[in-house]
């Protein structure tokens, strides 16, 4: 090792090394002379020259254009580019021979640099191997009537000559705050470009040449319509792109990874064809985005649709673009998307665990065009919880975007309570319970709202538990709901509360179009049968007032409760078939009645009923009047059993004998008005209206008001057990008040004939009329003409009823005053 360092110290300071660095810097002193001497020779060539070089190149761009090329000014700069030379156009305008037509310019630089190569200017050629442009506009232009300034550039002769060595190339590209613009009012497309920093160098092939293109833009318009508006408007683009020509397929291919877009990155391959005709634009983007970001990329009438929407985490999505670059409209657009464990908002509600594939395509049926019309959003395998309920929908579609219509297929299957998460619980509210939900809809779609929707399938609820809330109403239910083309039919609903059983079903007409446009003028036709049924109860439900559904102004439930709000008001028509009805303390068998309601208006038609021994049938209107209904009744009651019937309605209010008093058939006609509770009970000294009874096989026993017109006037006759052949009757009632217009008693122990008024409470004035004959003979004769000829034969006694002490009625002579 000491040998080795004692030999370099000694070459380091030998006379041969010190004469070979003299020699090295002799070479780079002559070499910078060189340069010197080359570049001053230059600088004279190109002062001496200067305007010779300006007309060349005006004159090399003016033979190669279909216009005029002016040029300010020429420079150069010293260095740039060695060893070639920088030469430095100014103020240069490109114009096509059209420019008094448009007005607009191919191009308007303030700085061109062109480097030239020296060998080639020594030589009086101009060859340029690199074009900076600086502070310059770039507009291609056509305007409505197909007048075009892009036309500039002269087509070269066609020559069987090979291509000339000396040929010019230009191999880099420097743009720095360069304008592109281009625009075709005649099909309504707009690019608008400012090119912050473009580089590029190039290397040419036998076919064309390849780069890579490092830009730096932001892009203002990139709208391939313009009534739709700019795709990536007001974005940075920003990355590096390989471009790659080909002469003989005469297109572009363009290749980046990670282009930056805005805040995002994108994968693009793309073509652009160069035939002047239809040059074919395809590209095909792909991208890890979230959804609002990928909105603000589209234009604006399709981010109007998918800003209603938003899809929470980072989406993968592919984006293919074709299209003529010289056509008319939009190019094909086509954007798939796949969704994977990801939150799903919408102006409906939120759904979770979200997983489908969905396809935007604006060419859904090929030959109709790339239009909205045209165009479908189409979403497979849908999967997800709205509200605590699972959703599955293999398939669905919405097409045409100008009137959307949505179709596809929706399945669950949830426990009923999740219901109250969608509709809330102010209406109804579940337990216990499962659903079963199968369909396949077909909606209008407006301002992104269901509209005029169509369905057609079936919700099967089982063992559920049921709250009407309005009027804290709890039953057992089963509940098949079967929506048709023409209408909603209930099946299999079976209705349990306390001893009422009910099996429903029924239907709705035009239900999915009224309940979202007129709700309030459906009408459900329920048929009931029963095995039991307490009326009385039935009528609380459907009559009670109604709790009022609170409406927010802004609530995801709002629309949903004010419809279910106008629900209640629809009409709602019952068909009765009960084998047994109570009604307070009437008993009654085969009852069938129709029910109409609406808006707490209750007609019944029809109405029969199988009751003490005979048969009741009538037709009612219940009207309401703030806590009671008015009703209005006719009723038609046939050969019941007089004790059995007064007992079940209380014996009407009369105190002055009881229902075990009498006994017999009564037939009887009434028109009458009442009013009556909520719960069904008749309001005292409420009725009005007039009365036809006829009493078969009737007697009177204990019956004290007739004991005491028989003491006063037949101390000699039995009144405790009266059998009547005859007793009917006219009255009409007015509250507590009966004017007893005829009521004739035809009995074994007397005859009588009675009018005027009687009260249940005060202001009993009846005129009876007593034949003193004893008519036990006259039941004899069998000709009833002959019979009533000799009623009143003999002695006839007149007398009046009026009211006595402690509601007593008290008997005196005297008779009513005629009528004048």
């Amino acid at each position: 090792m000491k040998e080795v360092k004692e030999k370099k110290e000694k070459f380091v300071n030998s006379n041969r090394l010190k004469k070979i660095g003299k020699k090295i810097g002799f070479f780079f002193i002559g070499f910078f002379v060189l340069i010197l001497v080359l570049f001053i020779g230059v600088r004279i060539y190109f002062t001496q020259n200067k305007q010779t070089i300006l007309t060349e190149i005006n004159q090399k761009i003016n033979d190669n254009i279909s216009g005029h090329a002016s040029i300010g000014d020429v420079g150069y700069k010293f260095l740039i580019g060695f060893p070639n030379f920088t030469v430095v156009l100014n103020k240069v305008e490109l114009r096509d021979s059209l420019y008094t037509i448009h007005k607009r310019s191919v191009l308007k630089a303030e700085e061109i640099e062109v480097r030239l190569n020296v060998l080639s200017l020594l030589h009086r050629k101009v060859d340029i191997e690199k074009v900076v442009l600086i502070d310059t506009k770039i507009d291609l232009f056509k305007d409505k009537n197909g007048v075009s300034n892009s036309n500039i550039f002269k087509p070269k002769p066609k020559t069987n000559k090979p291509k000339s060595a000396t040929e010019t190339e230009i191999n880099e590209l420097d743009f720095k705050n360069v304008v592109f613009i281009s625009q075709n009012l005649q099909r309504n497309k707009l690019f608008h470009f400012e090119v912050a920093s473009l580089k590029s160098k190039i290397n040419y092939t036998d076919d064309g040449f390849q780069t890579d293109l490092f830009l730096d833009v932001f892009a203002k318009s990139m709208a391939f319509n313009t009534k739709h508006g700019s795709f990536i408007k007001d974005k940075r683009v920003k990355g590096k792109l390989a471009v790659h020509f080909s002469k003989a397929k005469n297109k572009i291919d363009v290749v980046t990874e990670g282009l930056g877009i805005g805040d995002d990155d994108f994968d693009i391959v793309a073509s652009f064809g160069l035939e002047k005709q239809h040059p074919i634009m395809n590209i095909n983007i792909k991208t890890h985005i979230l959804w609002l970001n990928a909105a603000h990329l589209l234009d604006p009438h399709l981010f109007k649709i998918l800003n209603h929407f938003n899809i929470t985490k980072p989406l993968d999505a592919q984006c293919s673009i074709i299209g003529d670059m010289n056509a008319e409209g939009d190019p094909e657009i086509i954007v798939d998307a796949q969704i994977k464990d990801n939150v799903l908002v919408s102006p409906d509600g939120t759904v979770t665990d979200c997983n489908f594939t969905g396809r935007y395509i604006n060419n859904f049926k090929k030959g109709l065009g790339n239009n909205d019309i045209n165009s479908a959003v189409i979403v497979k395998n849908f999967k997800g919880i709205y509200e605590g309920i699972p959703i599955a929908i293999p398939t669905a579609a919405i097409n045409n975007l100008e009137k959307p219509i949505a179709t596809g297929d929706i399945h669950s299957k949830f426990e009923v309570n999740k219901l109250g998460n969608v509709f809330g619980d102010d209406l109804f509210k579940f337990t216990g319970g499962t659903a079963n939900v199968d369909f396949k809809f077909n909606v209008d779609i407006v301002a992104l709202r269901i509209s005029k929707p169509h369905f057609t399938g079936k919700v099967d609820i089982k063992n559920a538990n049921m709250l009407y809330v309005p009027k804290n109403l709890t039953f057992q239910t089963n509940i098949l709901l079967d929506f048709t083309d023409e209408a909603l039919f209930l099946r299999n609903i079976k209705y349990q509360r306390d001893k009422n059983i009910a099996f429903l079903d029924g239907r709705i007409d035009n239900f999915l179009n009224l309940y979202y446009d007129n709700p309030e003028k459906m009408v459900a036709v329920l048929n009931i049968k029963s095995p039991f049924m307490d009326v009385k109860k039935l009528m609380g439900v459907l009559a009670s007032s109604q709790k009022k559904v609170e409406v927010k102004k802004v609530t995801k439930q709002a629309a949903t409760k004010k419809r279910m709000a106008l629900v209640q008001k629809c009409q709602v028509v019952l068909n009765l078939n009960l084998d047994k009805m109570v009604y307070s303390n009437l008993t009654a068998k085969n009852a069938k009645i129709i029910i109409t309601a609406n808006n707490r208006h209750f007609f019944v038609k029809q109405g029969a009923i199988e009751t003490c021994g005979g048969k009741i049938t009538f037709d009612s209107q219940l009207i309401p009047q703030q806590n009671i209904f008015d009703v209005k009744t006719n009723v038609n009651i046939a050969t019941v059993d007089i004790p059995q019937f007064l007992t079940s309605f209380k014996n009407f209010g009369i105190k002055s004998f009881q229902p075990q008093n009498i006994k017999g058939n009564l037939s009887a006609k009434a028109d009458l008005s009442i009013k009556m509770t909520q719960e069904g009970d008749l309001v005292d000294e409420s009725a009005k209206g007039s009365l036809r009874f006829e009493i078969k096989n009737g007697s009177l026993n204990d019956f004290k008001p007739i004991q005491k017109v028989g003491k006063y006037a037949f101390p000699n006759r039995d009144f405790k057990h009266v059998v009547f052949n005859d007793l009917s009757g006219n009255a009409n009632i007015n509250g507590s008040l009966v004017d007893v217009d005829y009521f004739k008693i035809s009995s074994n122990v007397i005859n009588v004939d009675i009018g005027g008024v009687y009260s249940f409470k005060k202001g009993t004035k009846l005129g009876l009329t007593i034949p003193l004959r004893n008519p036990e003979d006259d039941l004899k004769i069998k000709d009833k003409k002959e019979r009533e000829a000799k009623r009143y034969k003999g002695i006839v006694l007149h007398l009046l009823v009026v009211d006595g002490k402690d509601g007593e009625m008290k008997i005196k002579l005297g008779s009513l005053p005629k009528e004048k």
